[in-house]
């Protein structure tokens, strides 16, 4: 067997070797003074196993990784409003089935707007009058209006609702009436009171007519008639002082207020 020739290695380790085995054995002394002093909770610890376990999908029964318990359900009040997306939805696709279903050829016979504490459905004269007449006589109207009064009683005493007849500036022929007025007032009770018949709660519910004088279109020509005949359904939020609503009502329509005697 070969043999090392003589050299003159230095005997023992490297110095380096020697310096950084004394400095593992520094660090190593160090953690274990750490760990002697520091202090362990035991649902933290607990807390934080269950938390890398969950992670890992492999969470054991009994494991939390909620550090706080959690906060408990507070179930706040619904505040109801007349003119909120719900009940725009709901009228809105009611109008928008009707109208397939009758197949309305002429323009929209009912259409829906925003007011400002509610929404008015406006229903075209011709689809529930004759002219001259005040009595419901289509069925395509009474059927709508039978519609209205099911959408309506699924909302109970939520909704208040005023009823309006309007007509255009044409003069009424002879007839049961003496002006468009009167006639169109007719018309507003003989609404309410079908809606009333069909289960609307009668407390919810008033009637009256602006005749010729709430036109929202031009009566010079028979587009702008045709959309002053009309039947408005004002629909506003129950909790509405009735002084408020007349209020907000002469407003949206128009109408100039009338003061009562012994205001100043």
């Amino acid at each position: 067997m070969a043999k090392c020739p003589s050299c003159e290695c230095p005997i023992g380790v490297p110095l380096w070797l020697g310096t950084f085995g004394d400095l593992m054995s520094l660090l190593l002394t160090f953690f274990i003074l750490l760990l002697s002093m520091a202090t362990f909770v035991t649902e933290r610890v607990d807390a934080a196993i269950g938390s890398i376990q969950g992670a890992l999908g492999v969470l054991e029964i009994g494991r939390h990784s909620e550090v706080a318990p959690p906060m408990p359900i507070i179930a706040l009040p619904i505040d109801h409003n007349v003119d909120s997306p719900t009940a725009l939805n709901t009228f809105a696709s009611m109008i928008t089935e009707f109208s397939e279903m009758t197949k309305l050829s002429e323009g929209p016979a009912v259409r829906m707007e925003e007011a400002e504490d509610g929404f008015i459905v406006r229903i075209a004269n011709e689809l529930l009058f004759e002219r001259g007449k005040s009595e419901i006589t289509s069925l395509n109207g009474q059927a709508f209006l039978q519609r209205v009064a099911v959408e309506l009683k699924k909302f109970g005493f939520e909704y208040s609702v005023k009823v309006i007849g309007n007509s255009d500036g044409d003069p009424l022929d002879k007839g049961e009436y003496a002006d468009n007025w009167e006639m169109s007032i007719a018309r507003g009770v003989h609404v309410a009171q079908t809606l009333a018949r069909n289960g609307v709660p009668a407390r919810i519910l008033s009637a009256g007519g602006n005749g010729e004088y709430d036109p929202i279109a031009s009566n010079r020509t028979p587009e702008g008639r045709m959309a002053n005949r009309r039947i408005d359904l004002y629909f506003f939020a129950a909790n509405k002082t009735r002084d408020s609503f007349d209020e907000n009502l002469q407003k949206t329509l128009g109408i100039p207020a009338i003061p009562t005697q012994g205001t100043p």
